[in-house]
C-alpha cells in the first residue's frame, strides 16, 4: 500500500470511526436522559449532561478530522493538523463547563430536597449505558492511537472516563437505595462536577501546550532510538534537534554534521538519506528539515570517514546519540 492510499484508507477509519461515535452517543443520551427523568435523580442528571458533552465534543470532532485533512496551502504551509488540539481543547472546555452547570445544579437540590423516584430503574439503565460507552470509548480510543489522531483519543479516553463516573455513581446511588439517604444523590453530583472540572482543565492544558508548540518529550525519544538504531550513513553527529506534532504531522529540524570537504551534492545526499530514514519512521505527513554543518575538523575520533585528508585525530567510535546531544546547540 502506498502512502497515498494508506492516508485515504486512514482518513475514512478515523471519519467512520467518529461518525459512529456521535451516533452512539445520541442514543446513550437519550437512554441516560430518561434514565434521569423517571428517577428525578440530580446525580443521574449530572451524567446525562455529560452524555450532553460527549456528543457536542464528537460532532466538533468529526468537523475537525475533516478539515484537518486538506492538504497545505499558501496560508497554511504546516497543514491543518493543529484543529485537532482545538478539537481536544474544545471538549475539555465542554467537560469543564458541564462539571460548572452540575455544581449548580447539585447545589440547588441541597438547598431545595426533591423526592427520588424509580431509582433502581433509573440506575440500571443508566448502569448499562455507561458500560455501553466505555466499550464504545475503548474502540475510539485505540483508533485514535493506531491512526494519530488527537480528537479520536481525547474522544474515546472522555468515554472510558464517563464509565468509571458512571460506576461509580451507581455505587453511591446503590448506598441511597439500601440506606435511604436521599441527601447522598446531590453530594455525589457535586462530586461529579468537581472531577469533571478537572478533567477538562487537564485536557484544555494539554492541548494549549500543543498548540504553543511546548517541548514534545514523548517526540524526541521517538526519534533519539531512531537514529541511534539505524546507519547514519556519513552523517557525523547532529544538534539543535527541534520536533513538533502538527495533529498527525511530525515536523523536524535538526543541524547535521558532514565532513567539511563534501561538495554541495555530496552533503545534500548525504542529509537527504538520513532525513528520508527518519521521516519514513515517523509516518504521515512527516517533514524533515536538515541545515548542513561543516565538521571544522572538531569531531574527528567520532568520523569513520576513511578518505579523510585533513584528519587531526585517529577516528575512536561513534557516539551514540543521547537527548542533550541532538538538542543542543552544538560546537557550531
Amino acid at each position: 500500500m502506498d502512502i497515498e492510499t494508506g492516508m485515504k484508507s486512514s482518513k475514512k477509519v478515523r471519519l467512520t470511526t467518529i461518525t459512529f461515535s456521535v451516533i452512539a452517543g445520541i442514543l446513550i443520551l437519550a437512554i441516560k436522559l430518561y434514565a434521569a427523568r423517571i428517577a428525578n435523580s440530580a446525580a443521574l442528571r449530572s451524567d446525562a449532561l455529560e452524555g450532553t458533552v460527549n456528543v457536542l465534543a464528537a460532532l466538533f470532532g468529526l468537523f475537525s478530522i475533516i478539515y484537518s485533512e486538506k492538504p497545505a496551502d499558501q496560508d497554511h504551509p504546516y497543514g491543518h493538523g493543529k484543529i485537532e488540539y482545538f478539537s481536544a481543547a474544545f471538549e475539555g472546555g465542554l467537560i469543564s463547563l458541564a462539571g460548572i452547570l452540575i455544581f449548580f445544579d447539585a447545589s440547588t437540590r441541597i438547598l431545595h430536597p426533591a423526592p427520588l423516584e424509580n431509582l433502581g430503574l433509573g440506575l440500571k439503565l443508566n448502569l448499562f449505558s455507561g458500560f455501553l460507552n466505555g466499550a464504545i470509548g475503548y474502540v475510539i480510543f485505540k483508533v485514535g492511537k493506531k491512526h494519530q489522531s488527537k480528537t479520536l483519543e481525547a474522544d474515546g479516553l472522555h468515554l472510558i472516563t464517563d464509565l468509571f463516573t458512571t460506576v461509580a455513581l451507581g455505587l453511591g446511588l446503590g448506598l441511597v437505595l439500601l440506606t435511604g439517604w436521599h441527601w447522598l444523590d446531590p453530594l455525589l453530583a457535586l462530586a461529579v462536577a468537581i472531577f469533571l472540572l478537572r478533567t477538562g482543565f487537564l485536557l484544555v492544558k494539554e492541548s494549549a501546550h500543543a498548540l504553543l508548540d511546548a517541548e514534545n518529550p514523548e517526540l524526541l525519544v521517538k526519534i533519539l532510538k531512531h537514529i541511534n538504531a539505524e546507519d547514519r550513513g556519513h552523517v557525523i553527529t547532529i544538534h539543535e534537534t527541534k520536533a513538533q506534532l502538527f495533529g498527525r504531522d511530525t515536523h523536524v529540524d535538526m543541524h547535521v554534521v558532514v565532513p567539511e570537504f563534501f561538495t554541495i551534492k555530496e552533503a545534500h545526499d548525504a542529509t537527504d538519506a538520513f532525513a528520508f530514514s527518519l521521516q519514513k519512521n515517523l509516518g504521515h505527513g512527516s517533514v524533515v528539515h536538515t541545515h548542513v554543518d561543516p565538521c571544522e575538523r572538531e569531531y574527528c575520533t567520532e568520523c569513520p570517514y576513511t578518505p579523510c585528508a585533513i584528519r587531526m585525530s585517529p577516528f575512536s567510535a561513534r557516539k551514540e546519540f543521547t537527548l542533550d546531544s541532538i538538542t543542543s546547540n552544538g560546537k557550531h
